[in-house]
Formats: structure tokens, C-alpha cells, sequence
């Protein structure tokens, strides 16, 4: 049985819209986080593509997690497929190219009798935390070489920004953003969450057996940053201090770390100072 401890979402910026979504329906929940838009213009949506994205897709999570129960790949192909068709439907105007198409990481689990089944696309992670266990098991993307070069080249354009300038401002910053971007859903880049129904036939799937109870801990890149960029604690230390002082405790400290700390996006290199926070904790017995 799948139980919600707490939920929480933290914009990183309070004026502009959390990009981030979340959700849970019987025995499914999920976190998705929409990546920032480095489109030409206003494509679709009343804020962001990112977050029409987003908030799109968790509203067709909860819609349709009961029907496909177990099955993660026909519900997400269901999800990208709709997300779409509607995005042919409401755009603004044709989009200039993939960079400008609309995408998101995400989580989904379903709670099942005896074991978990978890479906991912990028960097929002699942961390499983077993009763009377020093250790967890983390479920999502994993740290490579490609991703230690990309931290390398973004410390290089921050390094570069002139006095006061605005990275999602700078010529060079955005064009590296966008040539990232027209990889997505490419066989020689990255799979996500989009509105490419391609890309459900990649996202990454377990099936997890579950011999004891277990608290688990499903977020968004922003909220685990204080685990894999900033290396506070590890992953079973992080599930504990969730449960114990509860996430608003986590996010505290991200904040500390991006406003005091690192306020200058160099010792983590990054684009934005603080990134959307989001985490669901939850038990299964």
C-alpha cells in the first residue's frame, strides 16, 4: 500500500511560475520537472513552455494513472501522445526548430503487491530507503563523462559573463542551451518527456521487489542538489532527515547553499542561481 508522508514544491524564483509538477492518484505518484525554455519567443501557454509542459502532464497522470495501473509505458505513451496532439493544436505559432520544443525530466512509480515499478526520463530521481537498512537505492540518471564536460563548459561561460550580465541574456550561453536541446529525442542524444510519442519507448523502467517496508523519496533535480551537486550527505542520510525534519528542512539548506554560499554559480556551476524545488516522501508496507 502506498501511503503520502508530505508533499512540497518550491519555486526557485517566487515572480515567475514553478516549472515544476507533481502529483499522486491511488497507487501511483510523480514529480516532473520542466526544462527552462530556450525557445525564440512565446510558444505555448499562459507562462512557459516549461511549465504547460509540466502542469499538462501531471493533469493526464492523474487522469489516467487508475486505467493503466502497472502498465508505466502505455500510460506515459498515452501522455506524450495527447501532450502532442494538443500541442499542435494550442501553439502560438510553429516552432523554429527541437530546441524550442517543449520538455520535462520525471519520476513516476507505481506501488504494485510485492514490488515497485519506477519510469524515468533525466535527472528526477527516486531514492528507496528499506526499514533497519544503512543503505538506499537510488533510481535515475546516473553521472557520466558526458555530463562531467558539460559541468567543465558551464563553469566556462559563467566564468565568461561580463559584470551583472544575465546568463539566459548571453549569445553564447543560449546558443550551447539550444544545441543541447535539438538532441532531445534523438537516437544520438537523450530521451524526455516531450511530445515526441518516440521517446516512451526508451525512458528508463524498473521493477523493484520489495521484501520489507520502504520510505521513499521522489524529486526534482533542484531538491536533490543537495545530495548529487553539493554533496551535503548521501542518499539514505537525506531520505532519514526528510522523514525526521520534514522537506521544508531539505529545501532550507538548497536555499542556504545557492543565496549565501554559492551565490555566484561557481563552485556548482550553473545557469540559474536557485532552480525550482520539488520532493514527495512516502512509505510502502
Amino acid at each position: 500500500m502506498l501511503r503520502i508522508l508530505e508533499t512540497l514544491t518550491d519555486p526557485g524564483n517566487s515572480e515567475k511560475a514553478n516549472e515544476d509538477a507533481f502529483g499522486h492518484s491511488g497507487a501511483h505518484v510523480w514529480v516532473i520537472d520542466g526544462a527552462t525554455d530556450v525557445a525564440d519567443g512565446p510558444l505555448i501557454g499562459a507562462e512557459t513552455g516549461a511549465h504547460w509542459l509540466a502542469h499538462e502532464a501531471s493533469a493526464l497522470f492523474e487522469a489516467n494513472a487508475a486505467r493503466y495501473g502497472a502498465d508505466l509505458h502505455g500510460l506515459v505513451r498515452f501522455t506524450i501522445e495527447t501532450l502532442a496532439l494538443r500541442f499542435g493544436q494550442e501553439r502560438l505559432r510553429p516552432p523554429n526548430g527541437r530546441h524550442e520544443w517543449p520538455s520535462a525530466a520525471m519520476a513516476l512509480v507505481h506501488a504494485g503487491e510485492g514490488s515497485l515499478s519506477c519510469a524515468n526520463f533525466a535527472d528526477c530521481d527516486l531514492i528507496l530507503l528499506e526499514d533497519e537498512s544503512d543503505e538506499a537505492h537510488v533510481y535515475g540518471v546516473k553521472h557520466t563523462s558526458r555530463e562531467a564536460r558539460a559541468v567543465s563548459r558551464t563553469a566556462e561561460l559563467i566564468d565568461a559573463l561580463a559584470p551583472g550580465e544575465r546568463p539566459f541574456d548571453n549569445a553564447a550561453i543560449m546558443e550551447y542551451l539550444r544545441d543541447n536541446r535539438r538532441r532531445q529525442n534523438t537516437h544520438d542524444g537523450y530521451w524526455i518527456l516531450g511530445i515526441d510519442p518516440e521517446a516512451a519507448a526508451h525512458m528508463r523502467h524498473w521493477e523493484i521487489p520489495l521484501t520489507r517496508p520502504v520510505t521513499g523519496l521522489l524529486f526534482s533535480d533542484g531538491f536533490g542538489s543537495v545530495v548529487f551537486d553539493y554533496h551535503r550527505f548521501d542518499p539514505a542520510t537525506l531520505v532519514r532527515r526528510a522523514a525526521l525534519g520534514g522537506l521544508s528542512s531539505i529545501v532550507a539548506e538548497v536555499r542556504q547553499i545557492e543565496a549565501v554560499e554559492d551565490p555566484d554559480c561557481l563552485s556548482c556551476p550553473r545557469f540559474k542561481r536557485h532552480d525550482d524545488a520539488t520532493a514527495v516522501l512516502f512509505r510502502v508496507e
